[in-house]
């Protein structure tokens, strides 16, 4: 078995993020109380016409958050193949390394202010490793670059 990396890490992080949202959020959706229950049967029952289509706010919902597990699933993926990249080839994805990053750092804060602290936490972790990957990686090409 290869090293854990920060950027493996992270994809460990991520691959929590999308089992606990697709599969405890979206697909496993369980009561959570009369009040909200409510909502939900209101937003499945009320239909509007949307650009032609016939929609519920609870399709938005649902569609949304689906969309949501496809981009978590992605990011995946690309923390993985992140730390692949050779350190010589690394100026051709330093900046999407630190621009993914910044989006986890974002997801973190967007996560503390409107869900709760589970996602929040792995996202702020998630956000770290990478930064951290990137350093390395960055690191890594200097000294070569200074050999």
């Amino acid at each position: 078995m290869r090293h854990l990396s920060p950027f493996r890490i992270a994809a460990y992080l991520l691959s929590a993020i999308f089992l606990g949202h697709t599969g405890g959020g979206m697909l496993a959706q369980r009561s959570l109380g009369t009040a909200s229950d409510g909502v939900v049967t209101a937003m499945k029952a009320v239909h509007f016409n949307f650009n032609g289509a016939d929609a519920t706010w609870y399709g938005f919902w649902f569609g949304f958050g689906l969309t949501i597990s496809v981009y978590v699933l992605f990011s995946v993926i690309v923390a993985w193949q992140l730390d692949k990249v050779a350190p010589e080839r690394w100026p051709s994805f330093s900046a999407i390394a630190w621009t993914f990053a910044a989006s986890q750092l974002a997801n973190a804060i967007l996560s503390w202010r409107y869900f709760f602290l589970g996602p929040a936490v792995l996202s702020l972790l998630a956000a770290a490793l990478i930064a951290v990957g990137a350093y390395q990686k960055g690191r890594r090409l200097r000294r070569l670059q200074h050999a």
